[in-house]
């Protein structure tokens, strides 16, 4: 890099260097195998020395290439590229970046590298999401309410007819339909509550592992009875760690009905498997739920963990289940993560710090 002079002043290769390496901004730059080689100062303090590492297992977490990449891109056809990406920072915290790819050439004019900017849009990212969740979860639960309302008046005619006819058996069963549909209304609403502000998580020191346990006993005859196994693979190693037992239990609920979901919409298979598994990797503790269902179209992945209402259920779901879940890891300081193979399964990943 030649040395040059803007209004006088002289730019000298330390100044091109010192811009590098200061700019408030990530800069990584990236060869054709998709390998940092090169990263500045801000990069490193949030994501730690990565040169010589893949930039999607560096701070993404990924086992492959992402979709839609803007560095190879660049390298296709000499473009510059942005777009909006989701990243996992070296404590294990969830980010949003605005990233931009520019290419970078020799004297021949061949693309060498690439070089990608970044800027951490997360809590312009929360923000947004505040004032547009609560408006577009209520709108989607109306539909979903009113369907239950429904199923309300079919439970409230199954009792009234059993009282008139004094007939206990159809009582009864009116009033388990009544007792189910009014659980789920109360599902919705704190599903609503949870998205409607952010919530003071008292901490204390919990076992992970006991509530995994009381979670497979909730579930473990239900599931079943639907043809699925419901298997747990605690990590003894694991022991006490600073959380509160609430959130994780509703954080893994969550993820579990939607495995389940997934199994019972899989028609391929006669035979589902669905793992809870908890394990210790270092200072974090990272929980499972791992299921053989059909897995989550390609096409799907990348807006499955954004600030938004996601489903791949159709009328059969509203996607605020995976919303509430994101948001109560994100307020305890984790992270979530997913793999995902087509008509093979899923594995959703939350990972805490154990202190």
């Amino acid at each position: 890099m030649s040395d040059s002079t803007i209004n006088g002043w002289e730019l000298t290769k330390p100044d091109y260097r010192e811009l590098f390496q200061n700019v408030p901004c990530y800069i990584s730059v990236i060869n054709k195998e998709l390998i940092i080689i090169q990263s500045n100062q801000l990069f490193q303090k949030d994501f730690g020395n990565c040169e010589g590492e893949l930039c999607f297992q560096a701070y993404k977490r990924r086992t492959e290439p992402c979709l839609h990449c803007p560095v190879a891109k660049t390298f296709q056809d000499g473009q510059v590229y942005s777009g909006e990406q989701h990243v996992i920072t070296r404590d294990g915290k969830e980010a949003y970046m605005i990233v931009y790819s520019s290419p970078l050439r020799n004297d021949s004019g061949d693309i060498i590298a690439v070089m990608e900017m970044s800027t951490n849009i997360t809590e312009i990212k929360h923000l947004q999401t505040g004032l547009t969740m609560m408006g577009t979860a209520v709108t989607t639960m109306a539909h979903k309410i009113k369907n239950v309302l429904t199923g309300l008046d079919g439970g409230i005619y199954m009792v009234n007819s059993g009282l008139e006819k004094e007939n206990f058996e159809a009582t009864m069963k009116g009033w388990s339909v009544v007792q189910k549909n009014v659980a789920r209304i109360a599902s919705s609403v704190k599903d609503i509550l949870y998205c409607a502000r952010e919530r003071e998580h008292v901490l204390t020191t919990i076992d992970p592992n006991q509530v995994i346990r009381e979670i497979y006993g909730l579930f473990h005859g239900t599931v079943a009875m639907k043809g699925i196994d419901l298997h747990m693979e605690l990590d003894p190693e694991l022991g006490s760690m600073v959380l509160n037992a609430d959130d994780l239990h509703t954080i893994l609920n969550n993820l579990l009905n939607n495995a389940i979901e997934a199994c019972k919409f899989d028609l391929d298979k006669r035979l589902h498997k669905i793992v809870l598994r908890s394990k210790r990797k270092g200072p974090l503790a990272v929980f499972e739920v791992r299921d053989n269902g059909h897995g989550i179209p390609e096409e799907y992945e990348e807006s499955l963990l954004d600030d938004s209402l996601f489903t791949t259920k159709g009328n059969h779901g509203t996607g605020l289940g995976l919303m509430v879940t994101r948001k109560i890891v994100q307020e305890l300081a984790g992270s979530i993560t997913f793999s995902s193979y087509p008509k093979e399964g899923s594995t959703f990943r939350v990972t805490f710090p154990i202190q």
